[in-house]
Order: structure tokens, then sequence, then C-alpha cells
């Protein structure tokens, strides 16, 4: 039902392999889902229920379960032991937080039921792992104003990890359910993006989940004594046949009242029709409702098969949904069997994580973990790459765009210049390796020959370079129009007694040979001059990039050089400031950033945009 991942490229890989201990495991619908992916393993697995962790056994035979009370040293040190020996460099798990609550505050982590929270934070500390994900109620961000998950990244920020938490909806990732979870996610090396998860564009429907398992009425399923002794027609070989076929697809027989109940409630609305005669003192406010078939499920939990739950009843039949029903909304695949009674199994399948959703947290932090990373959408392409690299993939695929637009680095950057002027906060202008030996022009020529005809390229640059941009340009067949300026009006001081301020910085504006090219001059100024005047970047919109560009300019060149719904490509990203103001501005953009912390910052800076 659900393909493993096998088409990752070699270089992909990479040496990073992650290897995973899965705490508090349950049936395994979090180790299921990150599985796969193929950088995903897991090799060890732990829980308090035993018929949970003979289902994970039985669906992953080759990780190694331990069957126990983690607050038992014993266990414990077993789980610890068999992690290092397996080399774990991953934890999972859904530790359970029962005192994330307001009432509990006064005590937060000291709270007795976070026990088995502290443990688990416990463990991490142990075996260090590259990376940790908990997964947990959605309210956990919430809880007393926040106190809670402030309290949690303190704890592992203490243990040296970068932690980022979203609420995740599994409906946004191909789960035919509403089930929302917060997860949270550490990292050793990277501020984990959760930008990364790639969203569904059209939601998977109950419809699409379980309508092929409708054959079965209350009572019905894999045990079918009783069609034996019976005349079989077309309809019962049917019934015969598929319920052979689906571990766990066993009807409840309901009794004869819960049937009647079933019956009042109309299959098109799945809302409350019940008399007030027949209602008992439920909890649910939607008891005896039905699934709807064109939209997804509410939350299944742990009692999925009682009518009287909630509403989670067939969309049609007569009968609470199956467990083969609730698994496939669950997105399990129709080969992952459940061992137990029957409760153990609903608790089982209830309490467990969405494997689709697990996946697409997997996929995601792969995306964070090698070079080969991206985000794509109809607006907007964001690659974490090698533009001298991406650019023959771009031409191999066919990929054109209407306009270049891009800050390259300058190689200006000196390790020791202006190191006495500490009232400016000016320790030197050594701004990476990024600045240094970086290839000015020879990119030009084959980013050239994915312009469109009427195309145009603007590349800053700092004055010691112009001429070389110029020759870059020309040389590789298009015509340079105008040298443009940013003039600052705010300058960075510099030795006043000695030298002249710096406060202007240059771009370069060409275009295609023969383009009928792009110049919206407002119609309430007679002329332009080809010069930006704007402060340099402070405030809110000053990122941790070094060289970022005033967003006021961008905006002014682009609304001049490009018209709306056209795409624009910067190769150089940077801190993303070409991107903001072409989605601001109504065009479409592709963004490229060799620079991991880079990449990532412009993915924060344009998530605004990518919902």
């Amino acid at each position: 039902m659900i393909p493993r991942n096998k088409n990752l490229l070699p270089q992909q890989r990479r040496n990073m392999r992650f290897k995973i201990l899965d705490l508090f495991s349950g049936a395994g619908g979090l180790s299921l889902g990150l599985e796969m992916n193929d950088l995903f393993s897991t090799v060890v697995a732990t829980d308090f229920f035993k018929s949970s962790l003979d289902t994970f056994k039985r669906n992953m035979p080759n990780v190694q379960t331990i069957f126990g009370d983690i607050l038992d040293k014993n266990i414990k040190k077993k789980i610890v032991d068999e992690s290092k020996k397996r080399k774990v460099n991953m934890i999972v798990g859904g530790p359970p937080c029962q005192g994330f609550s307001n009432k509990g505050k006064k005590l937060g982590l000291s709270d007795p039921r976070n026990f088995l929270f502290l443990e688990y934070v416990d463990i991490v500390k142990e075996l260090q792992p590259e990376i940790f994900i908990i997964e947990n109620v959605k309210t956990l961000t919430t809880a007393s104003n926040g106190y809670f998950i402030n309290e949690i990244q303190s704890k592992f920020k203490d243990l040296g990890y970068i932690v980022s938490y979203k609420v995740l909806k599994a409906s946004d990732y191909g789960v035919p359910q509403s089930r929302e979870r917060t997860f949270v996610i550490g990292s050793k090396t990277i501020s984990f993006n959760f930008n990364t998860l790639g969203k569904i564009d059209k939601i998977i429907t109950v419809k699409d989940a379980i309508s092929d398992l409708h054959y079965l009425n209350s009572g019905e399923g894999e045990i079918i004594a009783n069609y034996v002794n019976k005349p079989q027609s077309v309809y019962q070989k049917e019934i015969r046949k598929n319920a052979k076929k689906l571990f766990n697809h066993t009807a409840t027989r309901h009794s004869k009242i819960a049937l009647y109940k079933l019956a009042l409630i109309p299959a098109e609305k799945g809302k409350e029709y019940l008399p007030q005669e027949l209602l008992g003192n439920q909890k649910f406010k939607t008891t005896w409702g039905r699934l709807e078939w064109n939209n997804v499920s509410p939350t299944i939990d742990t009692r999925f098969d009682t009518p009287s739950n909630g509403k989670n009843s067939h969309p049609e039949l007569n009968r609470a949904i199956t467990p083969r029903e609730a698994a496939r909304i669950q997105s399990f695949p129709d080969t992952f069997e459940f061992l137990g009674s029957k409760t153990e199994i609903c608790r089982q399948i209830g309490n467990a994580v969405p494997p689709l959703l697990a996946k697409t947290v997997a996929d995601a932090i792969e995306i964070q973990y090698t070079k080969k990373r991206n985000f794509e959408n109809k607006k907007c392409k964001l690659y974490c790459d090698d533009a001298y690299n991406k650019i023959h993939e771009f031409q191999k695929i066919g990929i054109t765009v209407d306009h270049i637009i891009t800050d390259p680095p300058y190689n200006i950057s000196q390790d020791n210049n202006f190191s006495t002027m500490k009232s400016a906060k000016r320790q030197g202008v050594d701004f990476g390796e990024w600045d240094k030996n970086f290839d000015l022009i020879s990119w030009i020529a084959n980013y050239e020959k994915i312009l469109k005809k009427n195309g145009s390229m603007i590349i800053f640059c700092s004055y010691r370079f112009i001429s070389k941009i110029i020759e870059g340009l020309e040389n590789s067949g298009l015509v340079v129009k105008d040298v443009l300026e940013w003039r600052k009006s705010n300058p960075m001081p510099r030795n006043i007694t000695r030298r002249y301020v710096q406060d202007t910085e240059f771009a370069v504006w060409a275009v295609k040979k023969g383009a009928k090219w792009i110049f919206n001059k407002p119609e309430d100024k007679p002329y332009l001059r080809a010069q930006f005047i704007a402060p340099v970047v402070a405030g809110k919109e000053r990122t941790k990039h070094p060289t970022q560009k005033s967003l006021s300019v961008m905006e002014q060149i682009i609304k001049i050089h490009t018209n709306p719904n056209e795409t624009i490509l910067d190769p150089f990203m940077g801190s993303g400031t070409t991107g903001v103001a072409s989605l601001r501005n109504n065009r479409k953009f592709i963004g490229i950033e060799l620079e991991d912390k880079y990449f990532n910052l412009c993915l924060d800076r344009l998530s605004v945009f990518l919902k």
C-alpha cells in the first residue's frame, strides 16, 4: 500500500544512516513510517505492553525488542546497553506526559506523573544521539501558556541540542484523519525546519481509504463459519475471498439495541440523530455519529469499535469500523498484522503514530541532513545545492526562467580589516569561506542558456569587479544596458580621516540579444536614475547574513525589470531577499543556496509565502 523510498541518489545517502531506539514503541507506527525512508532503521524497541511489542516484533522481526518498565533499573540498563551495542544514533518515542496541564505547573518537570518523560531525557543524555523525536499531545505546546514546552527546550538545550517543535495535522500529509500531534525534534547540528515537510495538495478521504472493505456486516469477517453450510452466492464468495486476504478485518458483533440505534443514523451527514429516549450518559457530543465518505476521519482513538464512542461508525453500514479499517485510516499497510485480544488491538491502533506522518518527518530529516534538499510548491522552488552543479540538472529537465537577479559572493573578505573599529562592531570583513576564491563569472554562460528570449540578468557586485562582470555577461551573449547603484543613506563608517566612506553597491543589468526587455517606469516620474536610495538593512528586517541586501531596493528593481507571474531565479540566494521581494510582488521564485545555515534562513523568511 505504501512504497518504500528506493530512489535516493548515492550522494544523498552520504555516510549518514540513522539507527533508531524506539522508546514507548507501541505497535510500531512511528518506526514503520521512519523505515519507509531507507536512511532509517530501527534496531531497538521497548514497551510496557507485551501485546504491543509482540505486534512490533511480528512486523519488524530484525529489531531487538525489550519488554518491561523503563523505571526498572535493570530494564533501563538493558535498553542502554543494547543501544550502545547496536550503535544507536537516533531516539524516537512518545513518552506519556500526563502532568503537562495547567494544574501541574507548580511542579513542572518535577511532577511525578512525568517520570517517564524524564527517563526519556535521561536516556538521551546517556546515549547522546545525533537526533531525537518526541511525539505527544497537541496541547503540549500550549499548556500553561507554553511553560512546559519551554521547560522541555531548556532541558535538551542543556544537553547540547537545538530543539524545534510544531503541531502537525495528519491529514496534511496523506493520512485520512484529522489527528493533530506535537512533534519535538532535537538535533546536535541542525535547526530542524518544519517547512521542509511535504504537504499534499488534496486530502485523502475515508472513501479513498476504506470503501473497498464495506462488504462486512456486524459480526462478519475473518471467521466465516456462518457461510460453510449455506449456498454460496457470488457476494458470499467475495466475502470469503476478502476475509481470508486481510489481517484484522473482523466486524464487531453488535447487540440488537446497538444495531437499532445505528440504523437510525442517516448516512449523508454523519450527525447525531438518536431520539432522546435512546441517548445514554455518553462522554462525547458526537455519540453515535458516522464517518463521512468524502471527508477525513476524526482522530482514531482506542475505542473505535464502540459505536457510542463518537463519530467513528461506518459511513453506511450499521456497525463500527473494523481494526483493519481503523488501521487504514491510520495509514498502516494491509500487510501489517496486529496481535493480541480485541481490546489490545484497538489500543495499539488508536495509540499509534500514523506511519505516513512519520514517513513525512523522515523525508524532511533526510532533506535537512543531506546536501541535496529542496522545497517546492507552485509559487516557489528552493534548493540547498551548489549552483554550479544545479544548472546542469535545470538544463537536463528543461527549466527556463524569465529573469535572473542575484547577489553572488564578492570575493572581498579580509581576515583583519577594520579590526580596530570596536565601536562600530566591525571586527573584520571576513564573511566566511563562501566569499573567498569564488569564481565570479564562469557561472554566467550556463545560466544564460535557461533565460527566456526576453529575459534579463541583474548581478550585484563590488566596484572592483564591475568590468569583469560586464565582460562575463557580454562573452555569454548578453547585452549590458546599465549599471545600477544602491546608495546607502546610512553607510558603515570607516577611517574618515584617511578614506572616503563607501556608501554605494552596484548591480549590472543585461538582457538577451534581441530581447523586448521589460522596463516599467513609474508614470509619476519623468525619468529614472539608475540609483536606489535606501538605508543599510537594520531592525526587524535584519538577519544573520552578513551581506544582506535591502528589501526596498530589491522590490523596486523587481517592479521595474519584471512583470507579475514571471519567474525570477537567484542562484546565490543568501538571505533570501530576492525571494521575499519576488513573492511579495506576485512573481514566482527559484532560489539556490549552498550554505546549510543560510538555506534554513531563507526557508524561515519565505515560510509565510509557502503555506
